[in-house]
Parts: structure tokens; C-alpha cells; sequence
């Protein structure tokens, strides 16, 4: 969706989605994270995996044998599977004696699987003291916790002999690179757009994101411009929109508990079908290998920064509304269009789709190089036009872009009929339809709407075999043409606006009342 506005003051028309006249801005269960470094465009590695231990305690007179050290636990990739605990300790010696104790865990990969427990304890001889039980594993970073070792058994009476000494514990790994964190997600998006509150304090923010979950809301969308100060930016004055922003606005999201989306405009304005503008820092290469690469590495920069603020994205957009393509125009200090030809583009045409994808394939790899749990997603405007958008993803495909998730714009106004909420929900039913039987490896979801906020999500929430992943309701916080009434509403309807803000508080507008009974209705799947 696409408006122009600078921070909560004001909105003007938009530019438009299917009519071009209209709109612009705009995992699945979550994924345990898998080991690996990652190379450039590689393959992750593997984690080491853990050592044998070796020794076992002899028997001697009185139980004064030793038994020989556990073995070393094996080294683990960042990002990749922790070594396993070193092995049981020696047995003690006939007599009884103190039992050994257990192996350590294996040191954890950085965001990778947790190290497994230490191994149970030696076995103490008859009289001897109870062994000491293992080592819980090391959690990794975003990984799930190392369960404890089982604790040594109870010698029975007598004295206490001369056993054999504790197996030695294993060392950690060394670590190396690459490798995914990993989240918990739920298997229905339920979720908003609200970037154009990023400008409240953040007790505000706090207190709408309090309010979404109360009504069901479990996921966050969140716009981010490559540079919104330069001469053609959404904010030339406060820079909002930018990386150093939207992860101070994702890091309060995460922190609440929700999931978040970072839609990726590739622009320092808003990208829509009508303009998809280069940023400025972008204009001068001539090729489109060079331009991708500098797509490449904002990307990879702006994840890296994500994860460094506690902002880490569970689904990231390449692009927003690209059905034409993407860096397609020079745009003047309103972010409009100008006469001015960029040197190389991106078109969604014949003979532009071996560019477009080289731009969404450099995208797509500027997030796996930092986390390759991160979910994939690209985004057009056609929520009512199967044969547009089939076009769409089948060239995208052709060309090695490939896709977790893909995004439709739903606005009655603009997919749809503002006089007949029966044929615009008809329309988005066969769409998403045809799209789930023809792609049943891709999930689907409305990545904008505003009206017939019941309606979108029962269809994308119905679809089959759990394929319609969600919906974002563009801009909920706000009161603008991409959520007015129309003319097929009930008479006195003034907004499909969810909240109106004063200071750092919301109040909830009529429209609101519909997410309680979708939570009830969707609460297997939140």
C-alpha cells in the first residue's frame, strides 16, 4: 500500500494496486534451526559431533583402580549441531569406591540444536558414595534447552573403598559459521501493519501491541526504505522507515511476544504498482550484476542489524506490490516518477524476467547468508487475478527465485467490487484456490487489506491442508482511502479503522469488534 504521509499527520491518495489508482504499501510452524556454516551462496556445514569415551575402571584389591578419562566432545559449527557430552565416567573398582562423574555437555553451536546431556554417572561399588550425576547440555542461542544427565545410583552400607577416578569431561567445540536461529510460530499469521506508528513514544507502541494481542493479533508487519532521507525519500527530515528505526520498532514486537514481517521496499519511497523507484545510492551502476549485488548487501547488512537489536524477522517480503518488477523508475524529492530512464531496471516482462530474478535471487540469498531459518516471501497486487499472479510465480520460479510464502494485495476498492462484498469475496476465494492446487509447496496469505476484514480471513484461513498462512491489515491505526467505507457497507459506516490514537492511547473504533470472534473462530491455529 502506498500513501503519502509524513509521520501521523495527513494521508493523500494513493497510487493504485489493480486499477493503478490506488493502493501501495504493503512459515510455516517454526522451524528448529539446522546446523551449518554457510558460505557464500554454500551449503551449510555440519556440526562436529561428540567423542567416545574410552576408559573403563579396573578392578583391584580394595577398588584401587582408576578408570580411564571419557573422550573429548567433538567441535560444533556456529549455527550447527553441538558435540555431545563426553562418556560415562569408569566404573570403580571392586570394593566400592566414588563414583565417576559424568562427561560435560557438548558446547552449543551458536543458534543451532542444544547439546545433549551429560552421560550418567559411574556406577559406585558396593558401600561406595553415590555417583555424581551428568551435566545438563548447553542451550544454543535460540536453540532449545540441553536436557539434564540421570544422576549416579545409591551405593548400599558398608565403607567406602578406594574406586576409580571420574572420567575426564569432554572439551566444547571450536565454533564456526552460518547456521539459522529458530522461532515457534504460529500456523496462522493473524496480523497488521502498523509502521506509520513508529513515530509514537514507546509507551504507546506498548500499549497498541498489548491491545492487538487482547484481540487476537499475533503477528507484526513492519516497512523498511533503503534510505528515506536522500533526495528522493519518504522522510527526508527524521529518516523513519530506515533500518536504524524499523529494528528499535521490531525489537518492541518481539519483545511483546509477536511475530514480525519486514517488508522490504527496495526504495527510499514507497514501492508500488505504480513506481518502483531505484534509491539514489543505486542509480549509477550500469549492470545488473552490480545492481544486484548493492541489493545484496543492503539486505544482508539490514538483517544482520535486525538480529543484533533483538529484532529478529520470522518472514522477510523481497519487494512490495512488484507486479511490474522492481527498480523500474528515477524519482523526483516526492518519490513520483520521473521522464528519467534508470541505466538498468528490473521489468516483469519477457524480456526483463532474467534481471527481475537476479534482483529477487540476490535478495533471497542476502538473507540465508546471515539465517537460513528466515522465511521467504514476494508480494504482488492481484488478490482477485489467478492468471496475473500464476504468470507472476511461474517466471519468478523459471528463474531460480524461490519462495516460502507469496503475498497478495486484497482491497475490495481495488481486487475486488466496492459495490458487491459477495463478488469481491468470491473473487479472492477463486483466486487463492487456484493458487493453493497448482502451488501446494507455497503458502499463501493477504499480505494487505482493509475492508471486509471477516471476509479475507475466512477464505485464506479456510484454504486446504493449512496453506493460507495468514493476513495483514494495512494500517489499521490510521484512517485513509485504503480503509474507508463503501459503498456496499451498511448505511452510517464512516472507517474500517481499527484504533485512533491520542498521546499513548488507542481507542478501539467499531470495526475491532470483528477480531474477538475471528480469535475464537482461527484459536486452533494462533
Amino acid at each position: 500500500m502506498s500513501k503519502h504521509a509524513y509521520l501521523l499527520l495527513f494521508a493523500v491518495p494513493l497510487w493504485g494496486c489493480a486499477n493503478g489508482s490506488g493502493t501501495t504499501h504493503a512459515g510455516e510452524g517454526g522451524r528448529s534451526a539446522t546446523g551449518g556454516a554457510s558460505a557464500t551462496g554454500g551449503a551449510p556445514g555440519h556440526g562436529g559431533s561428540g567423542g567416545s569415551g574410552n576408559g573403563t575402571g579396573g578392578s583391584g584389591a580394595g577398588g584401587s583402580a582408576t578408570g580411564a578419562g571419557g573422550g573429548s566432545s567433538g567441535a560444533s559449527a556456529t549455527g550447527g549441531v553441538a558435540g555431545m557430552g563426553g562418556v560415562t565416567a569408569g566404573s570403580t573398582g571392586t570394593g566400592g569406591g566414588t563414583a565417576g562423574t559424568s562427561g560435560a555437555a557438548g558446547a552449543p553451536g551458536t543458534g543451532g540444536r542444544a547439546g545433549t546431556g551429560g552421560a550418567t554417572g559411574g556406577t559406585p561399588g558396593t558401600g561406595g558414595a553415590t555417583g555424581t550425576s551428568g551435566s545438563a547440555g548447553a542451550p544454543g542461542t535460540g536453540g532449545i534447552t540441553g536436557t539434564g544427565g540421570n544422576a549416579g545410583a545409591m551405593g548400599t552400607g558398608g565403607t567406602t573403598g578406594t574406586g576409580g577416578n571420574a572420567g575426564t569431561r569432554g572439551t566444547g567445540g571450536t565454533t564456526g559459521t552460518g547456521g539459522s536461529g529458530t522461532s515457534t510460530l504460529p500456523r496462522y499469521f493473524f496480523g497488521a501493519d502498523v509502521t506509520d506508528q513508529e513515530p509514537a513514544p514507546t509507551a504507546a507502541i506498548n500499549n497498541l501491541l498489548s491491545q492487538m494481542k487482547s484481540n487476537g493479533f499475533n503477528f507484526v508487519r513492519l516497512r523498511t526504505f533503503v534510505n528515506p532521507k536522500a533526495s528522493d525519500g519518504y522522510d527526508q527530515t527524521n529518516g523513519y522507515d530506515d533500518i536504524t528505526h524499523t529494528v528499535a520498532f521490531g525489537a518492541l514486537v518481539k519483545a511483546a511476544g509477536m511475530g514480525l514481517l519486514i517488508d522490504f521496499h527496495m526504495s527510499d519511497n514507497w514501492a508500488d504498482p505504480g513506481k518502483q523507484c531505484v534509491p539514489v545510492d543505486w542509480q549509477g551502476y550500469t549492470n545488473i550484476t552490480d545492481l544486484s549485488t548493492a541489493l545484496h548487501d543492503y539486505v544482508k547488512s539490514s538483517i544482520t542489524s535486525l538480529i543484533a537489536g533483538g529484532a529478529r524477522p520470522d518472514m522477510v517480503q523481497i519487494g512490495n506490490e512488484t507486479t511490474p518488477g522492481m527498480l523500474l523508475h528515477i524519482c523526483d524529492s516526492g518519490g513520483q516518477p520521473t521522464s528519467t530512464a534508470p541505466k538498468v531496471t528490473g521489468a516483469a516482462t519477457t524480456a526483463g524476467w532474467p534481471n527481475l530474478g537476479m534482483l529477487l535471487k540476490a535478495g533471497v540469498q542476502g538473507v540465508k547468508d546471515v539465517d537460513t531459518g528466515i522465511l521467504i516471501s514476494f508480494h504482488i497486487d492481484r488478490g482477485n487475478a489467478y492468471s496475473t499472479t500464476k504468470n507472476w510465480i511461474d517466471n519468478a520460479i523459471k528463474q531460480g527465485a524461490t519462495m516460502d510464502a507469496f503475498g497478495e494485495s486484497c482491497y475490495q476498492q481495488y481486487e475486488g467490487d466496492a459495490n458487491s462484498q459477495t463478488n469481491t469475496q468470491n473473487g479472492w476465494q477463486t483466486t487463492f484456490s487456484q493458487l493453493v492446487t497448482n502451488y501446494p509447496n507455497i503458502r499463501f496469505f493477504a499480505a494487505e487489506y482493509g475492508p471486509m476484514e471477516r471476509q479475507i480471513n475466512d477464505v485464506v484461513f479456510g484454504l486446504p491442508n493449512n496453506q493460507g498462512l495468514g493476513t495483514f491489515d494495512w494500517e489499521p491505526t490510521s484512517q485513509g482511502s485504503w480503509n474507508a467505507a463503501q459503498p456496499s457497507d451498511p448505511s452510517g459506516t464512516t472507517t474500517h479503522a481499527l484504533w485512533q490514537r491520542s498521546g499513548n492511547t488507542y481507542t478501539a473504533l467499531p470495526d475491532l469488534a470483528l477480531y474477538p470472534p475471528m480469535k475464537t473462530a482461527y484459536a486452533s491455529r494462533l
